[in-house]
């Protein structure tokens, strides 16, 4: 840490501790947002003492949807970190490109921490345990669980340290001219991407009402993806967003689904 830093090595070391409470709160509407704010929030306090408002919008910035693997948080954390820092400073950062870089990271970090934690590294710590473990001998678990912890906590603690350097030295090379805005752009785009994948991909609205008879017959489901492909899982999903835009809950939203859901079976419209 230079002595330009308002963020410290203690400060990192207490992020890096309060990170293992992230998931202790975890809702359908923002996944980890309150575990991802309530972990940074000292960190933000101390940036922002002099500003309550600056606080407020702080706040109101890290709690948004957030969710990613928990070991692959903290490289987010620390860039997240680093740019909060650099706008306090009275650099070229904006509240909106924190979101973004947030946004743009959770979600490729959370593929490599799926596949490398879980469908990696856990096989294989466990294999070894289970191995040791023949015979009845106690190291079969201390060696699965020294193996794993190694791996996941030096992710935690480097990842935070890292990103937080990196964030840094990131932002200072960018500053000037309208870099920061394009890679905001640029993230944003990103995102959106994700999120139409992820409603082609994971939204599901089969119609299988017929309409016609022998040979003209045709699903509902037929007709729609003829005019284009998953348009009704686009529908469905803008129509939810508009409806919590003007401030419906996701529970509400979740029963309304729900029910519909239940009723066109029933009547055998999916």
């Amino acid at each position: 840490m230079s002595e330009n830093n308002i963020i410290t090595k203690k400060d990192l070391n207490r992020v890096f501790r309060r990170a293992f409470g992230m998931q202790f709160s975890w809702n359908y509407e923002r996944m980890q947002a309150l575990g991802y704010c309530w972990t940074i929030l000292p960190t933000l306090k101390k940036l922002y003492k002099d500003d309550p408002e600056g606080l407020k919008h702080a706040v109101n910035r890290n709690l948004e949807f957030f969710n990613t693997h928990p070991y692959m948080a903290l490289p987010i954390f620390g860039v997240s970190l680093a740019m909060e820092e650099k706008m306090v400073q009275g650099g070229e950062v904006d509240g909106h490109a924190i979101s973004s870089i947030k946004v743009a990271m959770m979600g490729p970090l959370a593929g490599i921490g799926d596949s490398f934690f879980w469908f990696t590294l856990f096989p294989v710590c466990a294999g070894i345990g289970v191995s040791l473990s023949q015979g009845g001998s106690i190291l079969g678990p201390l060696a699965f669980l020294v193996l794993f912890n190694i791996f996941n906590l030096g992710t935690r603690y480097f990842g935070l340290i890292y990103g937080y350097k990196f964030g840094g030295s990131f932002i200072e090379k960018i500053s000037g001219g309208s870099v920061m805005q394009r890679l905001s752009e640029g993230t944003t785009l990103v995102g959106l991407m994700v999120l139409g994948v992820m409603t082609a991909s994971m939204v599901s609205v089969p119609l299988d009402f017929v309409v016609g008879e022998g040979e003209q017959a045709l699903t509902l489901q037929g007709i729609f993806d003829g005019i284009m492909p998953n348009l009704i899982p686009l529908l469905l999903t803008l129509g939810v967003y508009k409806v919590i835009k003007k401030g419906m809950s996701t529970t509400a939203v979740l029963f309304i689904v729900i029910g519909l859901a239940i009723l066109g079976a029933m009547i055998g419209l999916w």
